[in-house]
């Protein structure tokens, strides 16, 4: 009995240890997910028992909808009425929303109201997707491919030519923005139902915009037909349309190009949807999403820094408040404090930078220089990720290519 006593007594430090252990793993796991940091999250389980948030989390950003799928409908399981639940609801909206499936997008939503009734962000964005769910599901024609001259690539836009009823119209391929866009005119010019549901959308400038819903039963892409895609419908005054002439009032939106499973385009004007993976299909994974925002990773100094990808902002690439933070010596050695009109969705606003004279940035494999590189402060931007990726480097390449299926992106000479 004695033997026995003792045995226990010199288990119980052990088994202390390793709860604590425990703990400091679980809130490190929880302050990688609170932070957005998906590529360190996704390192830190690997091969671990992880709770089954986490192992969603990443499943989703890596852009494997079952796995995620799986996972999430446990933790709901497991304590439906919990933070966690809560959490994967909202994880599950961004999916059902990625994948073109509103319906269910909104069962998740009032999942989340289920639990958080005064949950102000969630309530906003109910009408919303309450509007889009009368719609059938985004989906894809026959063709899964296509290749379509008459691009237009600058270091502002992406256009492409596409086509709704036999009417020609050149939009721009907006990564950036969560759900592709119209102009009321356009969809009137279009004779598109316009619902009256509405919410207000907010940009990345502190800037506000009320939206209805539209859906296209019919877009077409060179060979490629998309049916049922689902549009926010913007006041004809808002930018960027209220500069804009008729047949170009429309953005294509993240949740419409990530369906089309992989794009690309090259500097003399080719685009290309669902070109086969080429020689470098297992390069390492450099792009994740961010609920419904595509990020990629740009190195800088021997660093792997998370960037937005944006390829419809129109005004550059931006570096955000947690690259001064990261580089406060470098940002206050060399820069030089100034202002910049930044113009978005919400309207046009005058904000604070600092500018460095360049920065040599490694983007996609390709090295580019940002010159100048602009600082913005907030409210511009977040603090989980070190800038806003834009046309204006992605030019310095002769080919880009963003695959949603290898999760990567590259730029080529």
């Amino acid at each position: 009995m004695a033997t026995r006593i003792t045995r226990t007594i010199a288990l119980i430090p052990v088994l202390i240890i390793a709860a604590l252990a425990h703990a400091q793993t679980s809130d490190s796991l929880r302050s990688l997910y609170d932070q957005h940091r998906c590529f360190e999250l996704r390192d830190a389980i690997k091969g671990q028992h992880a709770p089954p948030l986490y192992l969603g989390a990443v499943a989703s950003a890596f852009n494997d909808p079952k796995r995620a799928e799986k996972y999430f409908n446990r933790v709901i399981k497991l304590n439906p009425a919990s933070d966690d639940a809560y959490e994967a609801h909202g994880q599950l909206a961004y999916l059902y929303t990625r994948l073109g499936k509103n319906r269910e997008a909104l069962q998740q939503l009032d999942g989340m109201l289920a639990i958080k009734p005064n949950s102000l962000d969630v309530q906003n964005m109910r009408p919303l997707f309450a509007g889009l769910s009368r719609y059938p599901d985004q989906s894809l024609g026959k063709k899964h491919s296509t290749k379509v001259s008459g691009a237009t690539v600058s270091r502002e836009w992406l256009t492409i030519p596409v086509s709704i009823h036999g009417k020609a119209l050149n939009w721009i391929v907006d990564t950036g923005a969560n759900i592709s866009g119209i102009s009321e005119a356009e969809a009137r010019m279009l004779g598109l139902s316009i619902g009256d549901e509405q919410a207000n959308f907010q940009d990345a400038n502190g800037g506000s915009a009320a939206v209805r819903t539209t859906v296209v039963d019919r877009l077409e892409i060179g060979d490629m037909e998309i049916r049922n895609v689902p549009f926010t419908v913007i006041p004809d005054s808002q930018p960027p349309f209220n500069e804009m002439q008729p047949g170009t009032r429309a953005i294509l939106g993240f949740t419409f190009l990530s369906a089309l499973k992989a794009i690309g385009w090259t500097s003399d004007g080719t685009f290309e949807i669902g070109f086969p993976s080429g020689p470098n299909e297992n390069m390492q994974a450099n792009l994740w999403f961010d609920g419904l925002s595509p990020v990629t990773r740009v190195r800088f100094q021997n660093r792997d820094l998370d960037f937005a990808l944006d390829t419809g902002d129109g005004a550059g690439t931006q570096l955000w408040s947690r690259f001064a933070a990261d580089y406060a010596s470098l940002v206050k050695e060399h820069g030089t404090k100034s202002t910049r009109k930044v113009t978005q969705m919400g309207g046009s606003k005058e904000r604070d930078i600092v500018s460095l004279p360049e920065l040599e940035l490694q983007v996609g494999g390709f090295d580019t220089v940002l010159k100048p590189a602009e600082v913005f402060s907030k409210p511009v931007g977040n603090d989980s990720r070190y800038g806003l990726l834009g046309m204006d480097l992605l030019t310095q390449a002769r080919t880009v290519k963003v695959d949603f299926r290898s999760m990567t992106v590259q730029l080529m000479p």
